[in-house]
């Protein structure tokens, strides 16, 4: 077996070995605690799980966190990609959008949650959380991304005199692309996460977050346990077809 095989089965066995070690460590303390209160079997949590796939508020539930969850990202992304460009070409404008960005980037998520609940209603608000967040994060990994395209290879295409059209598609899509998928990645999951814990305080109606606070009040961890499974797998897959999407443009560029 050749190191190219074996690296290829270890790429795809170490992950469920993980996950089956995780499982079986929780099941190891379920045994020990022997409350199911505090800490269900995961017998009970998986049969919680496959009842709350036949639950037809489920499909509504996971439809409207993943809407807000997706407007929330969009014009995030948007704006951090529009805000990125104009002010890489404008020096005085970054210096003094920078301390608007640091502010809240450090703003805290509870307070932002509380305030954003006392402004405006329950969906409007749990997409302006989710903004507050991720924008920050998107708008300085974009600047990073432009930042970090070879300038030697800029001033050559400027002393041949290569359009501006064919610089942004031929030198700064390519070279920067890479990094702005790194910076999707590294923030689309949190993005989901924000979403459901400003649901969970907004009670935001059909929404993830609000099962996930019903279930805390009934005392009923096992449900509570299968939302959160429920949003780890949704995570997972949201993360997954964002590598491929990045892997497919990596070798179309």
């Amino acid at each position: 077996m050749n190191k190219n095989k074996l690296y290829q089965i270890l790429n795809y066995t170490l992950p469920i070995v993980t996950i089956v070690m995780i499982v079986l460590i929780y099941a190891i303390i379920s045994k020990v605690v022997n409350i199911e209160l505090i800490a269900p079997s995961v017998g009970s949590v998986v049969k919680e799980f496959f009842a709350i796939l036949g639950k037809g508020y489920f499909y509504k539930a996971v439809f409207g966190t993943l809407l807000r969850a997706l407007i929330a990202y969009v014009v995030s992304f948007v704006l951090a990609l529009l805000l990125a460009v104009l002010t890489k070409f404008c020096a005085p404008l970054r210096k003094a959008f920078s301390p608007i960005v640091a502010l809240v980037r450090v703003l805290p998520t509870m307070a932002l949650i509380l305030l954003a609940l006392i402004w405006f209603k329950s969906f409007q608000a749990t997409v302006l959380v989710a903004f507050f967040v991720i924008f920050p994060m998107l708008y300085t990994g974009i600047c990073d991304a432009i930042d970090g395209v070879d300038k030697d290879l800029i001033e050559m295409a400027r002393v041949y005199g290569v359009d501006k059209k064919r610089l942004v598609t031929k030198l700064y899509i390519p070279q920067a692309l890479p990094s702005v998928f790194t910076s999707i990645k590294s923030s689309i999951g949190l993005n989901l996460k924000i979403v459901i814990s400003a649901e969970v305080i907004a009670q935001t109606a059909d929404s993830m977050g609000l099962y996930m606070q019903l279930a805390r009040i009934n005392l009923d961890t096992a449900i509570l346990l299968a939302w959160t499974v429920v949003a780890i797998v949704i995570g997972g897959i949201v993360e997954s077809i964002v590598a491929l999407v990045a892997k497919k443009v990596a070798r179309w560029l």
